[in-house]
């Protein structure tokens, strides 16, 4: 009997129409560089005395069942929306075949669900994850390499079958951005002297745990969203020390590009850098790494826009 091996393996994906009921019909193959997600179900030791002859324990309990794990994905032109609407909620979509706007944006309530498989056919075995809803997303900028999302997750249940629920499957193009085509950009000009850039944005998700016989949580609840970061520039200017130094307030856009139809842009309307050190730490370059938080802004009624331009008609 084959092992299942990683290379084998598939991610399926469908938006739920309930809460935590996996839809019929064909699910969506989705690309990915690794995924945890799945349910785990602890012991607890039973502080019993008086049942055997000595000082051995007494049989451990099953205690609540936990579905949670992260999604590392490739950021690429079209099926990163998936993802984005699983965080964000639907996009606004405008355009015409094959120039598509979509535009997500911060805050929005309440938001979707989606049913994960994770299946191994080498087994086979299906693992069926449903209620799945997005609570944390983190990007990373650098000058090379592959570009990555790594996307926090958490789920209802989990329910493991030996055929898959995920119908034939779908797919889209697949056409990656990389690391090179990124940029940061500060109240509309890019930034110089920039070696790398971290984006996260959480919803900050609270689980809801009620007393049911199936073990299963009740939901998950959006509360606070907020957007943070880091970025690291070469200390060439003063130009970022004087933002964190008065407060400013920026529009800092992080933006991956293939042309300007075919990108990726997420914008921060109102960004504050804290102050950081220019730590002088040997004869080699000296670099700086300024924290940011991002607040709602008033006049884009919203903290953060992401933009996605592609050839997709709807995320809907």
């Amino acid at each position: 009997m084959p092992r299942a091996i990683g290379a084998n393996s598939k991610l399926h994906m469908a938006v739920e129409a309930a809460y935590g009921t996996p839809p019929s019909g064909d699910w969506r193959l989705m690309p990915f560089v690794s995924c945890d997600l799945g349910a785990e179900q602890p012991f607890i030791d039973a502080d019993v005395i008086g049942l055997a002859p000595n000082r051995d324990v007494a049989p451990p309990f099953r205690d609540i069942v936990t579905v949670q794990g992260q999604a590392v994905v490739p950021v690429d032109l079209e099926f990163i929306g998936d993802w984005l609407t699983l965080l964000l909620g639907p996009p606004t979509s405008s355009g015409a075949d094959p120039d598509f706007e979509h535009v997500f944006v911060s805050g929005a309530s309440p938001l979707p669900s989606a049913s994960i498989e994770l299946a191994y056919p080498d087994v086979p075995s299906f693992d069926v994850i449903a209620g799945v809803r997005a609570d944390t997303c983190e990007i990373d900028f650098s000058p090379s390499g592959a570009a990555t999302a790594t996307f926090g997750l958490i789920g209802q249940g989990s329910t493991r079958s030996a055929t898959s629920a995920a119908g034939t499957p779908t797919t889209r193009d697949y056409v990656a951005f990389n690391k090179a085509q990124g940029s940061i950009r500060r109240n509309g000009a890019s930034l110089a002297q920039i070696t790398g850039g971290r984006l996260t944005y959480s919803n900050g998700a609270e689980i809801v745990r009620t007393i049911r016989d199936d073990l299963k949580i009740e939901g998950v609840d959006p509360g606070l969203a907020r957007a943070t970061g880091q970025i690291t520039s070469r200390f060439e200017s003063t130009l970022l020390l004087d933002d964190a130094a008065n407060n400013a307030a920026l529009e800092v856009a992080f933006e991956y590009r293939i042309s300007a139809t075919r990108r990726l842009t997420v914008t921060l309307h109102e960004t504050y850098l804290a102050l950081a050190k220019t730590p002088i730490q040997g004869p080699a370059g000296i670099e700086a790494a300024f924290e940011f938080r991002a607040a709602f802004n008033p006049t884009a009624g919203r903290m953060m826009t992401a933009t996605l331009r592609n050839g997709v008609e709807s995320y809907v």
